[in-house]
This record gives structure tokens, C-alpha cells and sequence, in this order.
């Protein structure tokens, strides 16, 4: 007989056939509302989406089966893999870069938005960044002057008139004609001492200054020798220095100086105050400077009387010589009037005795004034 009675069931845990097909049922209804419901990516860029919480997936596991208990059919091991347009969609909402700062934002306000966490900084003045600051300029020290090498005294002085002296000159084979213009004006002067060639000049040399305690007090003087440029030295009186056209050394500038061509009109100045000094024995010290820089002391001793031969006759005269130091230092002889202000009636410039290309001239006629 059957009975109407339901057969006996197990109480508790339902079939695993229950729970496998909840679990299909779960899917798939996680899957249409996935499919139903997409995530665009400007979506997840806006504020909005970056407070949001962030959406997880959990895979759902199925509870183990009892031993005994009849299999049904079994789901993939693993949860199901999402579609990769969906990964995209369900992946942490990632915090979007900040906005770019507006143009002409200051420096300090963009460090601080790029690194939030650091302190914001007052960005430094151009002219206060170590990097901007230019490099002190240094101090330029002054130049060190050149000194005579000896001490060099200061001589009364009887100033010449104006006078101008017509030269025989010489140099080596060549001769020619040269003048010697001495012409003093108030508080200054000018001497000029040009050599010629037939037309052709072969030196011309220009002094330019005035007078003090200790005689002529040249101010610029130019040398020019053929085929040459002109050069010049000039003596800076008020910063008490002498410098030059070409060479940059500079040189002290004493009391009693002179050029090449203003001592010969500085010696017999000094010859005319004192006389006693052109007897044989006596001298005369000048510091000379050239227009090259060739400076040096000049002691001029005189050699006693001694007769020069002139287109106008012979003239009795006191030589005075300075004797060279070396090979290639200036030899210098003057041949001096007594009765005519010591002014010069010969005079020779060479390196020695023996220089075959000595520079000389010899008085042919002197005349008062310019």
C-alpha cells in the first residue's frame, strides 16, 4: 500500500542541487545588471566619481559537499573571469591629476599643488637667488710706478730765449740739413728738431710743456723717425706719472724730468744758473725718458774745453758727455757755448764711440728768436 505520507527528508542544510542552481541564478543576475549599468571614463574622471566609493567584486564560493551527497553540475573552478571592457569598469576609481594652474600662477602656489604635502615657499627675488647674483668686480689694484735708480737733484735753472739754430747733420753716409727751434712763451714752450734729407724728413721730434722749480717741465713729446709711426710719452703731472703711446709701462715722474729733446736745452739752462759746473770734473744728472720707454738716469760729465769746427769758423765750447752702460745703451756728447746761453754747437747720439750710424749735427748758423 503506498501511503500518503511524504517520504522523510533530511532537516537542516537543502540539497547541494539547491545551492548550485542559487548560485547559477546569482551570476546571472549579476551579470545583467552589470551589462545594464556601464561606467563611462569621464565618469570616473569628474569629482564626483573620485569620492566615490571604491566598487569590489568578490567571487562567490560555493560550500563544500558533503560526502554522499549526489554532485549536480559543478561551476568552473575559480570565480568567472569579467570581460575586460568590464575589468576596466569595476577597477578602484583612480584620484585624477589636479588641474593645470591658471596662466601667471605664482611659483609658490604651483610647488605646493604638485607637492601637497610640503610646505608652501616664497619664490626668491631674481637678484637675491645665489645663482643670479653677478661676481663682485675686484678691486683693481694701482699700478706700481717704475723708480729712478738713483736719486735725481734739482738744479737752478736760467731760462734761454727764444732761439733757432741751423744744423750740418749726419748719420752714417747721409747727410742733410736740420733745425733746432726753441721757442718759450709766457709759462710755456716749445721744442721742435727736424732733420731732413734732401726733402725727405729722417727725424722729427716735438717737446711740449712748461716751467717749475726745477726747470723745464715737459708735458708731451712725440718722436717720429723715418719709416716709422710716431710715438709719444706723456708726463701726467697731476697723478705723477709718465706713460706712453705704445709701451704700458708706466714710470714715477720726478722733479727736474726730461725728454730726449728738452735736455738739451735743460743743460744749458742749469750751465747758465751755475757755471762752475762746466769746468773739467763737474756734472750735470738728468732723468730722461724716450718715447719707446726708454728711461734712464743721464750723468753728464764734463770733459773740459774743447774747439769745434763751424761753416762759421771755429767756436770754443765745453763738452760734456754721458757715457753708455752696455751695448745698446745711448751714448751722448754736447758741445756747448759759453757765450751763447750754452746752447748747443755740436752735439752726437749713438750706442758707443764706435757707432757707425751715430745721429750728428754741427752748427752752420744760430739766430735769436723763432
Amino acid at each position: 500500500m503506498r501511503s500518503d505520507n511524504p517520504p522523510n527528508t533530511p532537516s537542516g542544510r537543502p540539497p547541494a542541487t539547491v545551492l548550485v542552481s542559487l548560485t547559477l541564478m546569482a551570476l546571472a543576475l549579476h551579470g545583467c545588471l552589470l551589462d545594464a549599468v556601464p561606467v563611462e571614463a569621464a565618469e570616473l574622471s569628474s569629482p564626483v566619481a573620485r569620492t566615490a566609493p571604491a566598487v569590489q567584486v568578490r567571487s562567490l564560493v560555493s560550500p563544500p559537499i558533503e560526502p554522499g551527497a549526489e554532485p549536480a553540475l559543478q561551476p568552473a573552478a575559480g570565480p568567472v573571469p569579467p570581460a575586460p571592457s568590464r575589468q576596466a569598469a569595476i577597477e578602484p576609481a583612480r584620484e585624477a591629476p589636479p588641474e593645470p594652474p591658471t596662466a601667471g600662477a605664482p611659483e609658490a602656489v604651483l610647488s605646493s599643488e604638485l607637492s601637497p604635502s610640503a610646505p608652501a615657499m616664497e619664490a626668491a627675488p631674481l637678484a637675491s637667488r645665489p645663482e643670479a647674483r653677478a661676481p663682485a668686480p675686484a678691486a683693481s689694484e694701482p699700478a706700481v710706478l717704475r723708480q729712478p735708480e738713483q736719486p735725481v737733484p734739482v738744479y737752478r735753472t736760467r731760462i734761454p730765449p727764444a732761439m733757432t739754430i741751423e744744423y750740418d747733420i749726419s748719420r752714417g753716409s747721409i747727410s742733410g740739413t736740420g733745425q733746432l727751434t726753441w721757442l718759450p712763451e709766457g709759462g710755456s714752450y716749445e721744442a721742435r728738431l727736424q732733420a731732413s734729407v734732401i726733402g725727405y724728413t729722417l727725424l722729427s721730434q716735438i717737446s711740449q710743456g712748461g716751467f717749475d722749480k726745477a726747470g723745464l717741465a715737459p708735458l708731451r713729446f712725440t718722436d717720429q723717425r723715418a719709416r716709422k709711426a710716431a710715438r709719444a710719452a706723456n708726463f701726467q703731472r697731476d697723478a705723477g706719472k709718465i706713460t706712453f703711446s705704445g709701451p704700458a709701462d708706466e714710470f714715477a715722474l720726478p722733479a727736474g724730468v726730461q725728454d730726449r729733446l728738452s735736455w738739451m736745452i735743460q743743460l744749458p739752462a742749469v750751465l747758465s744758473a751755475e757755471p762752475k759746473r762746466a769746468v773739467a770734473g763737474g756734472e750735470v744728472v738728468l732723468y730722461v725718458v724716450g718715447a719707446r720707454a726708454d728711461v734712464a738716469v743721464w750723468t753728464l760729465r764734463c770733459l773740459g774745453a774743447e774747439t769745434v769746427q763751424t761753416a762759421g769758423g771755429p767756436v770754443r765750447t765745453v763738452k760734456f758727455m754721458r757715457a753708455p752702460r752696455g751695448a745698446k745703451d745711448t751714448q751722448a756728447e754736447v758741445w756747448l757755448d759759453p757765450t751763447r746761453h750754452f746752447l748747443p754747437v755740436r752735439a752726437r747720439l749713438g750706442q758707443g764711440s764706435d757707432d757707425p750710424d751715430a745721429f750728428e749735427l754741427v752748427l752752420r748758423e744760430l739766430k735769436p728768436g723763432p
